[in-house]
């Protein structure tokens, strides 16, 4: 660090830090069982900044304007990040409210607030003395910039893209029912790895068969299911060769 790069500013607030961790030190050490005091948060907020190096606070995205950056963004955040800060991002997961300081809601203000480069830069740095590691030795700058994308889509996610993402973190399965001469739901989207189950509902069989997905279940009696684990990105259509018509799709984020 030089006086040049971080200003005077920031240099009285690293001596004001300084002097209020000794200061906490002293009364209270370094326990974590036990809400932060107004001091140890002022604190923790200016760590955040002093992580974040000046060339890369004004970098722009390169995924600004791919309004799709961020599902691709949420396979990385449900495997690396969601055990601390939730699939919906707020924090409200076992670890992140015991964490010291406590995991931040990313849909806050005082989150939201960051430049996208300021937020690539945290993601890829981490912030010392706080839970918050570094991805750069893990993820690629594509990925963690796609990992920004999500957290900017944190405030607009929906209840039903949070179970979505809940589902394929904990493994569940995704359900297609064949009734009526129809795929109930038509049209599903998914994440990497996650499994779709057919259920045949029809008095008569019927089959799954897509190309493009690379998958096909062979003829299914009335109430017999299949099931197949999608492992790549893309938009698969499907369909029942033995009922012309009868068509689906799947999507996978």
């Amino acid at each position: 660090m030089t006086f040049r790069r971080f200003g005077l500013a920031t240099i009285v607030v690293l001596i004001v830090a300084a002097a209020a961790g000794v200061v906490v030190l002293k009364r209270v050490g370094l326990a974590a069982d036990r809400q932060p005091n107004r001091v140890e948060s002022f604190v923790a907020r200016h760590l955040v900044q002093l992580a974040i190096p000046s060339d890369l606070a004004s970098a722009a995205s390169p995924v600004a304007g791919d309004p799709e950056a961020w599902r691709a963004g949420a396979d990385n955040f449900k495997g690396r990040c969601a055990v601390c800060h939730g699939a919906d991002g707020r924090g409200r997961t076992d670890v992140g409210p015991k964490m010291y300081p406590p995991v931040p809601d990313l849909a806050s203000a005082e989150i939201q607030q960051f430049s996208d480069g300021q937020l690539f830069a945290i993601i890829r740095h981490g912030v010392s003395w706080t839970g918050m590691p570094a991805f750069r030795s893990t993820l690629g700058d594509e990925d963690i910039w796609r990992l920004v994308a999500y957290v900017r889509q944190v405030p607009k996610l929906t209840s039903e893209e949070v179970e979505k993402m809940n589902a394929a973190a904990s493994g569940q399965a995704a359900d297609i029912v064949m009734d009526g001469t129809q795929f109930r739901p038509g049209d599903l989207t998914v994440s990497v790895g996650q499994t779709v189950r057919w259920r045949n509902d029809d008095p008569f069989p019927h089959n799954v068969e897509s190309p493009a997905g690379g998958f096909r279940s062979g003829d299914l009696e009335s109430g017999t299911g299949w099931q197949f684990k999608l492992t790549e990105r893309g938009t698969f259509p499907y369909e029942c060769p033995l009922h012309p018509g009868m068509k689906g799709v799947i999507k996978v984020r």
